[in-house]
């Protein structure tokens, strides 16, 4: 197979600073050790190649060689952009984290522990709190909700979002930044737009859609054997959650591992593909617009 041939990327998990186990050594791919938290970003423009005639190269310089066949022509035309989807699993361990998102952001709940919560948004009665206070006493007045293995929250752009101990998530959108100030006097955010927990959609036999709209597409898909599948002409991603599979594809391009702790970038000049497993896998199949 020739260097300029496109194939599945598998690409490599990028552990944050807190994202070690207890001896210092980042996390074994597929693992969330309890106890600890950070952030594991799985496909980021800084993501480096498992596998293939590219390993170790990273995806911006990938996004360069590429363009539109890598990414679709929405993100090709712009290679200096960050990528339109960043895939992060985040894990709370035993410390609450307060996070703001600049732009919308999905969240789907992959493990909880025992009555662990998440708070999200403002209440529609904000106009009555005082506007000058204390971003640390956001959560006195943020609604709270029972977070639910299998469930997936939209959380619109400046909301704020705690999470409680005992939670692992994975985060589909932009990257979250650090709280912003509070509105200056006379202002308040825009309510118009409330925290949502999605309910999926049947969608086929083992297929269920848990967001779509003219930027992107969430789809979950549990199944024994999934065959005729073609890629976008957009940025798509494969997002393994149980099981083990492989992704195969016509042409010079291999057969590609699928297991959970590493996202699988399909091009988008790929064409067909299908995910075999011999037992039961799950997976979110995220695909960019």
């Amino acid at each position: 197979m020739s260097g300029d041939a496109l194939y599945p990327l598998t690409l490599e998990p990028i552990p944050a600073e807190q994202f070690q186990d207890r001896s210092g050594r980042p996390w074994p791919a597929g693992e969330v050790p309890e106890g600890n938290l950070g952030t594991l970003w799985l496909a980021t423009d800084i993501s480096r190649v498992a596998a293939g005639p590219h390993a170790g190269r990273g995806l911006g310089y990938l996004r360069h060689l590429w363009g539109a066949d890598l990414v679709g022509h929405n993100a090709g035309e712009k290679p200096d952009a960050p990528l339109p989807i960043e895939l992060k699993l985040k894990n709370t361990g035993e410390t609450a984290q307060m996070l703001s998102l600049s732009d919308y952001s999905l969240w789907y709940v992959l493990a909880v522990a025992e009555e662990a919560s998440l708070r999200a948004g403002f209440p529609e009665d904000l106009a009555s709190f005082e506007t000058e206070f204390n971003p640390g006493r956001w959560p006195e007045i943020m609604p709270k909700f029972a977070a639910e293995a299998g469930r997936c929250l939209w959380l619109p752009s400046g909301r704020p979002l705690f999470l409680e101990p005992g939670l692992t998530l994975a985060q589909i959108g932009p990257p979250a930044h650090p709280l912003p100030a509070w509105p200056s006097e006379g202002s308040s955010p825009d309510l118009a737009q409330p925290p949502v927990w999605l309910v999926p959609e049947a969608a086929g036999p083992e297929e269920a859609v848990f967001f779509q709209d003219e930027q992107l597409s969430v789809r979950l898909i549990t199944t024994t054997q999934r065959s005729g599948l073609t890629a976008s002409e957009a940025l798509t991603f494969i997002w393994p959650l149980t099981g083990q599979g492989r992704v195969l594809t016509q042409g010079p391009a291999p057969a590609t591992r699928l297991s959970p702790g590493r996202a699988v970038l399909l091009p988008a000049a790929l064409g067909r593909y299908a995910v075999q497993t011999a037992g039961v896998i799950s997976y979110l199949l995220i695909e960019s617009r």
